[in-house]
């Protein structure tokens, strides 16, 4: 059995706990200890504890009996045996101006179990005392095990309900019976058309056509919506929109920040990422059972032989990062790593804030630093590995292919080297030369620049070079000063030659003197070397064990000109020092004064050497175009040979460390001791123990509700410790957590159990009643009216005009006005998220994303306005209107095409209205009327046979698009924002029409883009 059961002698205990935010579990007769224990308790663990224990707020604690007589700052907390003198009573009843606890309000059921115990003398057992610890160490007391979310299973039987007709399912009895307890009912049933687009938008993430909405309506069978329900969930388009849905959690990303990244990218990224993608999306297609998904994302190297080719692709949900490796010091970044994999697996499997124990003790929850360290020694013991998807000979001849071309391309860049520091050597014999050429330009008498030029045959570029440079204030070195005096009162030619010699003596003195230490450091660099060659660039983060893998040599004491003289040296031969360098951003420098690269460098080589050059370029051209497509791998993890324990980073510094903790689970999860793991790294025991744990149960359910619904009934659905939202159906939550394992962990048959009740079922009527009691309607009386999501608006759009293509997995593209793929195939950068996916509110990659959150702000309506994605829809939408024969038509067919029903009479009256005023309309009809004249006089002149005519496309064809190879430099984002590219330039997009701009408000209307 997974989840774990308490023992017997635990069941007492547990059965009488009250789960918060509802009336206690059923009781019976009990003695005062028992009583405190199982009615009182578990209250001010979750509701007092965090602001009055060791906080003491107002001075006040209430974690012991002697604290709350000895009060705070307002006087004692409780009179034993007067419930109605004591303060405690007066600021959980809120009656006076002390109103606790702060932000919400306890129950009539609980404010009743503590004026009873106090009633009763206020009895406080003494084995429930805050057991003594040693100073700095942080004991798990029993008030804060007993914190709801850490409890066995409680499933309690629906309860009785006054309007039985109501309820379809068992999920309805409780949401009835909290309903008519507060005295609310729930609103009517929504219309099909309705339901259906709620159901196949939550299901499949696109709209339902028109023959499926008239389908539905068609059907009156008493199951109809049951198979409406399994044909979405059997759809192959289901699991593109609940893995992306899993993807937010799993913070995943394509990419990765790099400071060393080989290219100057700024980024490095992870070309097979997708292979992790298309396995979350199998995953849910094919309903794997939860457990089997949470290990295959944990220890999918560690499973079953037979099934482990099809389990592998699962450890990129900690293999892609994010890594920092390159990013500082190793001891940091590493930390960093660990960091985020403790927070992903805590928060997205046990909906636990664990990562805030890494300084200090969890300031809420019963996390105490020591478990921080025991789960990340797993993590220490995990390392990056890469596992290819082809034979080991693929593998094997691709990389000996790929050895060679590096090679080449090595050649290649030392050659571009060479010749770029001898022509910036002997350059430097020229610059007396230049500098004098500048005098006599700027000089009196002033000479015309291209004549000095010609005359002393000298590079145009270069002088320019030469112009700036003198003219620049002296910021990083002294050694213009005298010539820039010398200029500014007007010296004479022979002052000019006298100093200009010197700075060339100065360059030539900077250049011997920089290549001496280069030898003295060579030496120095090769005596710390341990062996015979230096150490090469490492660039996966399993090759960084060291800071030297880090930065080889950088530990090495080397030998060094004096600041000036080494600002002189990068100004002249590396890059312009007026060019500023961006931290964290990626740049290509301004050369320096005689440094050249490019065809500035090859226009000014030899026709021997540019030959050269050309024969290397060509070959290795050539050499990459006979190379095989690399073959796929996934980026996973994979246990290190040696098993390390951590021991704990005093106050997160890596570099003050104290006790060494073994590798485990956390404490408050674990029976009585924490659960330590000994089998290589662990992952496949954490795994285990979390799956063994109801808070994980209860998380995926709540997060499975809250997609459907748009609110969880527990409303952070990464966070159930005491610092998170208190579930406003606990029962509920119990119920489904607990149907959830019954039925193998299935969430197909748990997406059915939701979708097949009368509260999915609602409408998103309003009623004022209703709304007075509860406006944000966390109790379920009404359906959530809900904005699509970005995959759902971009996705919508595709499939209203029929391009959308449905080809499922493969690599990334970016999205783009031409692109038809769904927007789950998108590329998803932690470098630079696209600017689309930004504005509708996508999650940043970066971290794992517990819920999205709707914005509502201008610039969106601009997108719907002024892009040239929705224009080019709404125009390929208007081709599969344009064979009906009236514009009436027309506007009926693309209401069925929008929103799946028929236009009413005044909304076709508003559509003509408009086609007749669209100022677009006249334009269009000068513009055909040239075109007839020019094709009767084309006719006139040249009697040939007429050009096949190409037929109106099927109403239901896939419409062409546009060559996608021309993107626009803004992607998505193109004619919503300036552009960025040429103004000249022009893209494939289908001509705009004033059919096209009616269709386009269709497209941007509420109706469409929000969920009923």
């Amino acid at each position: 059995m997974l989840i774990h059961r308490a023992s017997i002698k635990c069941q007492r205990f547990v059965l009488g706990l009250a789960l918060l935010g509802v009336a206690a579990w059923p009781v019976w007769s009990q003695s005062k200890d028992d009583f405190f224990e199982t009615r009182v308790r578990p209250i001010l663990a979750t509701e007092c504890f965090s602001c009055h224990s060791d906080s003491q707020l107002g001075g006040l604690r209430l974690d012991s009996r002697e604290a709350m007589l000895k009060g705070g700052k307002s006087g004692p907390a409780i009179v034993p045996g007067d419930a109605d003198k004591s303060l405690l009573m007066s600021a959980v009843r809120q009656t006076g101006t002390l109103k606790m606890p702060k932000g919400g309000k306890l129950t009539p059921d609980q404010i009743e179990a503590i004026a009873q115990w106090i009633r009763t003398g206020a009895v406080w057992p003494a084995a429930g005392r805050t057991p003594v610890a040693a100073k700095g160490e942080l004991i798990i007391d029993p008030a804060r095990r007993a914190f709801w979310s850490f409890q066995p299973f409680h499933p309690t039987p629906a309860p009785s309900v006054k309007n039985i007709r109501w309820p379809k399912a068992e999920i309805d009895r409780f949401i009835l019976s909290r309903l008519e307890k507060e005295g609310l009912a729930p609103v009517g049933p929504a219309d099909r058309r309705t339901l259906l687009r709620r159901a196949t938008l939550d299901l499949t993430g696109i709209p339902p056509t028109a023959e499926e909405i008239e389908a539905f309506e068609n059907d009156k069978a008493p199951d109809a919506f049951a198979k409406v329900v399994d044909r979405l969930l059997a759809s192959p388009q289901y699991g593109e929109r609940w893995g992306r849905l899993w993807l937010d959690v799993a913070r995943y990303g394509e990419d990765d920040y790099r400071s060393l990244d080989p290219m100057g990218r700024g980024f490095a990224p992870y070309p097979h990422a997708y292979l992790y993608r298309d396995w979350v999306v199998r995953a849910f297609n094919d309903d794997l059972p939860y457990d089997q998904f949470v290990r295959a994302q944990l220890a999918g190297d560690q499973m079953d032989e037979r099934s482990r080719v099809r389990t592998l692709p699962a450890l990129g949900f900690l293999g892609q990062g994010p890594w920092f490796y390159d990013n500082g010091a190793v001891e940091v970044t590493r930390a960093d790593e660990r960091h985020d994999r403790i927070d992903v697996v805590s928060r997205g499997f046990l909906g636990l804030t664990v990562g805030c124990a890494r300084c200090h003790d969890h300031k809420y929850d019963p996390i105490p630093t020591k478990d921080y360290y025991a789960m990340a020694g797993i993590f220490a013991s995990t390392t990056y590995k890469e596992y290819p998807q082809a034979p080991q000979s693929i593998v094997e001849k691709y990389t000996d292919l790929e050895k060679k071309l590096k090679n080449k391309e090595k050649l290649l860049g030392e050659f571009l080297q060479t010749e770029g520091k001898q022509l910036s050597e002997g350059l430097t014999l020229q610059a007396s030369k230049y500098m004098q050429a500048v005098w006599r330009v700027g000089g009196e008498p002033k000479e015309d620049i291209n004549d000095v030029i010609e005359k002393s045959k000298l590079d145009y570029e270069l002088m320019q070079r030469w112009i700036r440079f003198l003219a620049r204030p002296p910021r990083y070195y002294p050694y213009l000063k005298d010539w820039q005096a010398m200029m500014q009162k007007g010296g004479t030619a022979p002052e000019a030659k006298k100093l200009a010699d010197e700075f060339q003596t100065l360059l030539q003195d900077v250049l011997f003197e920089r290549k001496d230490l280069k030898e003295q450091n060579d030496i120095i660099i090769a005596k710390s070397l341990s062996g015979t060659k230096p150490k090469e660039p490492l660039f996966k983060p399993n090759e960084f064990v060291t800071n030297d893998d880090f930065c080889p040599s950088c530990s090495v004491e080397t030998k060094a000109m004096p600041l000036e003289r080494t600002n002189l040296w990068v100004d002249v031969y590396v890059r312009d020092l007026d060019d500023p360098m961006l931290p964290g951003v990626i740049q290509k420098f301004k050369p320096g004064l005689l440094a050249f690269r490019g065809w500035g460098l090859e226009r000014q080589l030899s026709a021997e050497r540019r030959a050269y050059l050309t024969a290397l370029r060509e070959d290795i051209e050539s050499f990459r175009k006979s190379m095989p497509a690399q073959y796929p791998y996934v980026h996973g993890v994979a246990d290190n040979e040696k098993a390390v324990d951590l021991p704990v980073s005093l106050r997160g510094n890596p570099n003050n460390l104290g006790e060494v903790i073994p590798r485990g689970f956390l404490s408050v999860l674990s029976q009585d001791s924490r659960l330590c793991f000994t089998k290589g790294s662990g992952r496949l025991e954490l795994a285990d123990a979390i799956l063994r744990q109801p808070l994980a149960m209860r998380v995926i359910v709540n997060r499975v509700w809250k997609w459907h619904f748009g609110s969880g009934i527990l409303d952070t659905p990464s966070n159930f410790g005491f610092n998170g939202e208190r579930p406003v159906h606990p029962e509920l939550l119990e119920y489904l957590a607990d149907f959830f394992v019954r039925n193998g962990m299935s969430i197909k048959k748990l997406h059915r159990e939701i979708m097949l009740s009368s509260v999915y079922q609602l409408s998103n009527e309003s009623i004022k009643a209703n709304y007075d009691k509860d406006s944000a309607n966390r109790l379920y009386w009404r359906a959530n009216r809900r904005r699509m999501d970005v995959e759902q608006i971009r996705d919508s759009l595709l499939a209203a005009s029929g391009a959308l293509d449905k080809k499922m997995g493969g690599p990334s593209e970016a999205l783009t006005p031409q692109s038809t793929r769904r927007t789950l195939y998108g590329k998803v950068s932690r470098y630079k998220l696209d600017d689309f996916l930004q504005l509708f509110d996508f999650p940043s990659p970066n971290i794992s994303a517990e819920q999205r959150y709707a914005t509502n702000v201008p610039l969106q309506r601009l997108f719907f306005m002024n892009s040239d994605f929705v224009q080019q829809q709404a125009e390929l939408l208007v081709r599969r209107i344009e064979a009906e024969p009236t514009v009436e038509a027309r506007i009926q067919k693309a209401y069925r095409l929008v929103f799946g029903r028929a236009a009413t009479a005044e909304e076709i009256r508003l559509g003509l209205d408009y086609l007749r005023n669209e100022p677009l309309k006249e334009y269009e009809e000068r513009k055909k009327a040239e075109q007839e004249k020019e094709k009767k006089q084309a006719e006139k002149k040249e009697m040939t046979d007429k050009p096949e005519e190409v037929p109106n496309a099927a109403p239901n064809a896939t419409p062409d698009m546009p060559d996608a190879t021309t993107m626009d430099p803004n992607g998505m984002m193109a004619g919503a924002v300036p552009s960025a590219g040429k103004g000249e330039e022009k893209k494939p997009l289908l001509p705009v029409t004033h059919w096209g701009r009616y269709v386009k408000i269709l497209l941007s209307s509420t109706e469409f883009i929000f969920i009923n």
